[in-house]
């Protein structure tokens, strides 16, 4: 009979070999499996365990429920392609690319879709920090994108512990609605913890080409390296390859992509997906022209909570150009081969 793995060999398989995503997956089963041994080191931008402790023999669900030891199946659904905008002024202000995501989450809360809404907050000098918003005023407060990690699954354990919440929005890169998928999967056919998995109503996943060291990307190269105050940063974006950095309307930094490709995370190099497939809904900025956002809808229940927005007239949507679809479908095959081709030269390493 094969031993029961644990902590130790996802350290040793996942995170000490460079692929862990930081999606907080295995820190939120372990609170919701009270145990609380794991945390997220974010100095260091790992999962740890708690000094002196170890995984209790019957356990190890961190384990088993990492998506980056064992990917989960993608299951059926399908792709309607939308060039989508908020109605909303104050989130359209707030927001990026039209403040999609958070009219989006607005709706949900106000038609009791969800109690709450899973997204990434900035707690100062764009640090990510995971929140459950419950209102307009908590979903513009995680309004725009952040470029470095957060581990946003770990907001499944706030919102079914702190908060006693029995239906949640989680919004995430890729790699978090793939944890996610695992997590709902193994727990449902094992430990089920504390019913997580039928807690989260609605995924929305968002476009990601990967995200950056904060230490590397945000002290070394733009504080350090260029002279930008973080504290003065409103507004980063990064499309066509290129990074803006914004303070108001005054653009202080446009780079390629490629100038801070060496800042990118190790686990965010074996990544294949681009868009989030095991999502309800993705947005992105590629694809649509300026202040607008693109939407994939990818399941019958995402269709029902797009379909709400758009009539209850939280946000306005046309079908996305050709040309725009064509330019998603391009990145997710590029990121795809990327993320194989680095896996490919990650695998030949180790047999040398």
């Amino acid at each position: 009979m094969e031993e029961k793995r644990d902590f130790g060999d996802l350290k040793r398989e996942v995170i000490e070999k460079g692929k862990c995503a930081l999606c907080g997956g295995c820190v939120a089963t372990c609170r919701l499996l009270d145990y609380g041994y794991l945390s997220i080191d974010f100095s260091e931008e790992r999962p740890v365990i708690r000094e002196g402790q170890q995984c209790p023999p019957d356990c190890g669900y961190c384990y088993y429920q990492c998506a980056r030891v064992e990917k989960p199946e993608l299951r059926e659904g399908f792709e309607e392609m939308y060039e989508v905008v908020s109605t909303d002024e104050e989130i359209r202000r707030a927001g990026q690319d039209g403040g999609v995501v958070t009219s989006l989450l607005a709706y949900a809360l106000d038609d009791a879709i969800v109690e709450g809404c899973i997204t990434v907050a900035d707690k100062g000098e764009w640090k990510p920090e995971v929140q459950v918003a419950m209102d307009k005023a908590g979903l513009i407060r995680s309004a725009g994108s952040k470029y470095t990690p957060a581990a946003a699954l770990t907001g499944i354990a706030d919102a079914i512990l702190k908060y006693d919440l029995w239906s949640v929005a989680l919004v995430g890169t890729p790699c978090n609605m793939a944890s996610y998928e695992k997590m709902l999967v193994v727990g449902r056919d094992t430990h089920n913890a504390h019913n997580f998995s039928s807690h989260i109503k609605l995924r929305i996943g968002l476009f990601c080409l990967g995200s950056y060291s904060y230490e590397k990307l945000m002290k070394g190269y733009l504080e350090h390296e260029h002279g930008i105050d973080i504290s003065e940063i409103t507004k980063l974006q990064i499309s066509e390859d290129v990074l803006h950095v914004y303070a108001g309307e005054k653009e202080l930094l446009s780079a390629g992509i490629n100038e801070i490709e060496d800042y990118k995370r190790d686990g965010c190099k074996v990544c294949e997906d681009f868009t989030g497939l095991f999502s309800d809904i993705s947005v992105g900025t590629n694809g649509t022209p300026k202040g607008k956002s693109s939407v994939i809808v990818r399941t019958d229940f995402g269709r029902e909570v797009f379909n709400g927005a758009l009539e209850r007239g939280y946000i306005e949507a046309k079908p996305i150009e050709k040309s725009g679809a064509d330019l998603i479908h391009g990145l997710m095959k590029r990121k795809k081969e990327a993320g194989m081709a680095e896996k490919g030269e990650r695998k030949k390493l180790m047999e040398r």
